[in-house]
């Protein structure tokens, strides 16, 4: 009997994307010329970054810590007897969520991350960019902000964590000094005085609104969400928007993962007593404890957009060298797949870019991670019907 190795090469790069489909049968662990890869496996669903327990796995120079002792959360490294940072090991696995199989990766010795060619231009009937802009970075590095946008031409702009005194006039102001053109904007309004209660969502866009204005989401007992909805005219047709911000951190159970499907199912609910043939909802989900949330907004109505960044091999939308947690995909964009299809989409990270594709677009490796810790989550849709 012919039995297929534990370890193979991998033909090519595998994606990191949590869907498993580039693992032949029976292989737990494959290499390439630039990565090593592992499936880890849980007896029970669990998220790796908040286990019961410290889980430890071997891969290539590292050990991996999963929910270290001591702390109970996060992921740490050690190379030999020298703790080193997660993204200097460059760790990377999926899903974010809960599961009970995860795809994991780390770098080889001595290997540059290499960049790439890649086309920027809009495809399609309408170019949608959801950012989440940490901390209302996008008008406070307005030169570095425009350069990404320039580079991006979005029609419709669904945008997370404008800080609390940014306005629905400032940010007007800002994207018609960018694009020489008018930008309708509605952002949600602030729910307390803390700073993260103080954080915005907004709608963007240089198209026309349809019927009525952009305006914000509540719970059904008027309590506020960071989620604005609006109805814009296309040349196909009207398309309703939804920009989104769910509860961050915690886990899979806890207050934390309640809110998230509390405000989700309050955003399902605005949503089912909308009249419209079009939806295309997006923002940063702050999945990091079930998925729970996105299928109550999903209904078996909504489809996602799968997105990668410019190597084609992650689908993370988020990272933060300075954090315990390693790049996982946070933001999500769900579409109304019988009367949209999905002709482009990526995740830009500038970092992936090769020189001439920076040059050509006025751009800088640094720019996208210098401006948030999120990536802009882009598709292009064609209209159907």
């Amino acid at each position: 009997m012919h039995l297929i190795p534990l370890l193979c090469f991998a033909l090519s790069p595998i994606q990191i994307d949590g869907s498993f489909n580039d693992w032949a049968k029976g292989v737990t662990s494959q290499e390439d010329s630039q990565f090593v890869y592992r499936l880890v496996l849980l007896p029970e669903s669990a998220c790796l970054q908040q286990l019961p327990e410290q889980k430890v796995v071997e891969l290539g120079e590292f050990t991996i810590f999963f929910s270290p002792t001591g702390k109970g959360y996060g992921v740490s490294c050690k190379k030999g007897d020298e703790w080193i940072s997660t993204y200097d090991a460059g760790i990377v696995f999926a899903p974010a969520t809960t599961s009970t199989k995860f795809e994991l990766r780390v770098n080889k010795p001595n290997v540059e991350s290499p960049v790439y060619p890649f086309a920027l231009m809009p495809k399609g009937d309408l170019r949608v960019v959801s950012w989440n802009v940490q901390f209302g970075n996008l008008l406070q590095m307005k030169e570095r902000s425009a350069r990404v946008l320039k580079a991006l031409q979005p029609d419709v702009l669904l945008i997370q964590e404008l800080d609390g005194e940014d306005t629905s006039e400032t940010l007007a102001k800002f994207l018609h000094d960018t694009f020489d053109g008018v930008w309708t904007v509605g952002v949600s309004p602030v729910s307390g005085t803390k700073k993260h209660h103080r954080l915005h969502s907004a709608i963007a866009t240089r198209l026309n609104l349809f019927k009525s204005s952009i305006r914000p989401m509540s719970h059904s007992n008027d309590k506020p969400l960071k989620a604005v909805l609006a109805g814009i005219a296309t040349q196909g047709g009207p398309v309703t928007f939804v920009s989104l911000h769910l509860r961050c951190c915690g886990g899979p159970t806890g207050e934390a993962e309640e809110q998230r499907q509390e405000e989700a199912t309050s955003i399902r609910g605005v949503l089912d007593n909308v009249a419209a043939p079009r939806f295309i909802v997006a923002g940063d989900w702050n999945l990091v404890g079930t998925m729970k949330p996105l299928k109550i907004v999903q209904a078996d109505k909504l489809a996602i957009v799968d997105a990668y960044q410019p190597d084609g091999l992650l689908n993370a939308t988020w990272s933060d060298t300075t954090s315990s947690f390693t790049p996982g995909r946070l933001d999500w964009m769900l579409y109304s797949p019988k009367t949209l299809t999905v002709v482009n989409s990526f995740v830009l990270d500038t970092a992936d870019l090769d020189g001439e594709t920076l040059i050509a677009n006025d751009l800088l490796q640094e720019d996208t991670a210098e401006l948030s810790d999120h990536l802009p989550l882009v598709a292009d849709f064609r209209i159907l019907k």
